[in-house]
């Protein structure tokens, strides 16, 4: 969470000192620091809990994982620094650490995934399924480190020209977009209610995901235009069937925190649009900053919020009062503070997309701030939360 507060207070220096955000290292920065130190962190620390629980057996290198978490969260903030000097020694030693990290993450998943893919039926689709986005998340973290060697001239200066759009592909559009919409098809149950009746709903938007993610990094590299925008097509469908059906459960929603339904409801959205502005800018538009920023805040950030308001909130729960504990989430949480973090962060992602478009950096500002709002009312709501589990239940 300190990398969700301190994004914010990085956007405002950014916006403040007018510097690019297609190509400043500031620029940079923010992005890792939003992707890594935040998002990231966050979805493999859960995967630890999710993989073990979505495929009921027993991951015997948990600890080699939970390791590598904490060097991977060295390895992003030391290449935050590096890109924030700029220091391209710190920079390269950064990305180097996070690569190794998720390499380490990724050997000592395959014992759990292998032993599900020797099963029949749903265990062995989600195996392959984690074990799809890990790769994805590989392969963007390998990508990262030739950016980092070119900087240094030891790799082609070429790949900094050609690969930047495929790197933020992989990384937005395939492993984190498929982790979290892997993720939602099992957690809107307890989020909603309701699960999507819809299997073939799920495999399609996933596929079609995927797909599009594959095609268009590597035609957008090879500058193969219509290619490309078939792959981003693809993309835009996939979402649209996701959205769709993740819509269709929050209108038959049985549970009464809202809150967490609207920030799914908000991120899906933020992903259609996010995918129609990377689109554009496939077709020359200068729309990719506007891209990344709706896709990592208003598309994943809101995923993320949402869970943190309900699973998070419940986790913490089990973790104080027990696994018997059946307390709601809102029952512990100040609705007031949860209202005022959903209201807030989604107007700091209007703004924030409005500020990029029109080239505005006082518009970004405000963004920043109003961000700002929002982790420091999730914070205290958490903090309230905490307090009020440690007290008996009623």
């Amino acid at each position: 969470m300190g990398a969700f507060g301190l994004s914010w207070i990085l956007l405002f220096t950014v916006a403040r000192s007018g510097a690019p955000m297609a190509s400043s290292f500031a620029a940079l920065g923010w992005v890792h620091l939003v992707a890594l130190g935040w998002i990231t962190l966050i979805a493999l620390s859960i995967l630890i809990h999710v993989i073990q629980a979505f495929l009921d057996i027993e991951w015997r290198l948990v600890g080699v994982a939970k390791v590598s978490t904490l060097f991977f969260a060295a390895g992003a903030a030391i290449l935050v620094g590096g890109f924030l000097g700029p220091n391209l020694t710190v920079l390269q030693c950064g990305a180097w650490i996070a690569l190794l990290a998720v390499l380490t993450y990724a050997v000592a998943a395959c014992t759990p995934l292998i032993a599900a893919m020797r099963r029949n039926g749903t265990a062995r689709a989600v195996a392959r399924a984690f074990g799809a986005t890990l790769a994805l998340l590989l392969v963007t973290a390998s990508l990262g480190l030739l950016f980092a060697l070119a900087l240094r001239g030891i790799a082609p200066a070429d790949v900094l020209r050609e690969l930047p759009k495929s790197h933020a592909l992989l990384g937005i559009a395939g492993w984190l977009s498929l982790l979290v919409m892997g993720v939602s098809a099992r957690t809107m149950g307890p989020i909603a209610g309701e699960r999507s009746r819809r299997i073939w709903a799920h495999v399609a938007s996933s596929t079609l995901v995927l797909s599009g993610a594959l095609l268009a990094a590597v035609t957008v590299a090879l500058k193969l235009v219509p290619a490309a925008l078939a792959g981003c097509g693809l993309i835009l469908v996939g979402i649209l069937t996701y959205t769709a059906d993740l819509w269709r459960v929050l209108l038959r929603a049985t549970v009464a925190h809202r809150p967490p339904q609207v920030l799914m409801a908000s991120g899906a959205l933020a992903a259609v649009v996010a995918a129609v502005l990377f689109t554009g800018s496939v077709l020359g538009q200068a729309w990719g900053p506007a891209a990344v920023y709706v896709a990592l805040l208003g598309w994943i950030g809101s995923a993320v919020l949402a869970h943190i308001h309900h699973i998070g909130v419940r986790v913490l729960l089990t973790n104080v009062r027990g696994d018997d504990d059946e307390t709601r989430p809102e029952s512990v949480l100040d609705s007031r503070l949860t209202w005022i973090t959903l209201l807030a962060y989604e107007a700091a992602v209007v703004l924030g997309t409005l500020a990029l478009l029109r080239g505005e950096p006082a518009f970004l500002q405000l963004a920043a701030l109003v961000g700002l709002i929002s982790f420091l009312t999730t914070v205290s709501n958490l903090a309230a939360a905490y307090r009020a589990a440690r007290q008996p239940a009623t």
